[in-house]
């Protein structure tokens, strides 16, 4: 072990006699949920927020967990299902459903819902382990506690990858898959960001690492995935939806889930599928991933968000909701930045 993580194991070491001493804890959900819509631009969702236990399998356990979501818009409207990623929350999509900047949101022309993930934000539900198959499962229940059929599912990042297992899965309920900036492509040796390194190489370090959680540590690493500089309520955002420590655990289980386990099967998503990925996303690089799940999902459309990293609906909304609400409503797209540097498809 190096200096440094001994160092780091010296402090984990401390924080957690902290903890035993009861001069720290893990946050619990309620108090999450609580500090999240006190942020002014969560403000439309405050009463908002309904939940239903449910009975559900996930990953082949079966699980009685409580679903919470919101849902807006016009219920005559195209259904649209926003699935956020990890670490985060329903709240990430808050300007994409309600709009900025002046501007209406998604919820102006479509219904609206916005489920919370098992292991992530607010969803009191905790698991043994946290897979991918399992967020999919959950996703899927969700779609089966509402009836909702004919539904445009939307998933960025992790949560790209819950949707297209759960559009997989579930075809009779999903007509439409829209991934930003997703996961689920294997990942090559200097594809990985140092932060993932740390959770999937840490061992047990890794699970612990709540304890040192604070803004301070989050903003560098969230910064590397925004071109502009962050408000420090966004940095709170991310912040909090890992201060419970099953969160946490949630997250790193699932970087060490990433494995591209059912990648093989992208070609036999048949619903109309839009990717919509960050022109300078450095997660997944578009040249690399857009491009790979464009070549493997087939008639798949790639549009690049100008000027957007990893977090496209963070940082150009409006794009965004332009972009959702054509495809949801089966119009023409907006013009994206240029994929002139792109690779030529394999196809």
């Amino acid at each position: 072990m190096s200096l440094r993580n001994y160092a780091l194991l010296a402090t984990l070491c401390l924080a957690a006699a902290v903890v035993a001493a009861g001069g720290c804890a893990s946050m619990d959900h309620a108090e999450i949920g609580r500090r999240l819509l006190a942020i002014e631009k969560n403000a439309p969702l405050r009463g908002a927020v309904q939940e239903r236990e449910v009975e559900c399998v996930l990953d082949g356990v079966k699980t009685l967990g409580l679903q919470r979501w919101t849902r807006f818009g016009d219920p005559d409207g195209p259904k649209v299902v926003l699935v956020h990623g990890t670490p985060s929350s329903m709240v990430t999509w808050t300007e994409v459903v309600h709009g900025s900047g002046g501007k209406p949101g998604l919820a102006a022309t479509c219904d609206v819902w916005t489920p919370e993930i098992v292991g992530h934000g607010t969803c009191p539900t905790t698991l043994d382990a946290c897979t991918f198959q399992a967020c999919a499962d959950w996703l899927s229940s969700f779609l089966d506690m509402h009836d909702l059929r004919d539904a445009t599912l939307v998933g960025q990042s992790y949560g790209g990858e819950f949707a297209w297992r759960c559009a997989l899965d579930r075809p009779d309920r999903v007509s439409r898959l829209v991934l930003m900036s997703s996961a689920g492509l294997p990942r090559m040796d200097g594809e990985w960001l140092p932060e993932e390194v740390k959770m999937r190489e840490w061992g047990f370090l890794a699970y612990i690492g709540w304890m040192l959680n604070s803004p301070e540590r989050v903003a560098p690493a969230l910064q590397l995935h925004f071109q502009s500089p962050l408000p420090a309520w966004r940095v709170d955002e991310v912040c909090l939806s890992v201060s419970n420590r099953h969160n946490w655990r949630a997250m790193v289980d699932l970087a060490r889930d990433e494995e591209g386990h059912r990648a093989a099967e992208l070609g036999s998503i048949r619903q109309p599928t839009l990717l919509l990925w960050g022109e300078k996303d450095v997660a997944y690089r578009p040249e690399r991933f857009a491009v790979g799940f464009r070549d493997a999902i087939p008639g798949s459309t790639l549009l690049l968000a100008p000027g957007s990293g990893h977090y496209p609906q963070e940082e150009v909304p409006q794009f965004v909701v332009d972009a959702l609400a054509a495809f949801a409503h089966g119009r023409p797209l907006p013009e994206g930045a240029s994929q002139q540097a792109l690779p030529a498809s394999s196809r």
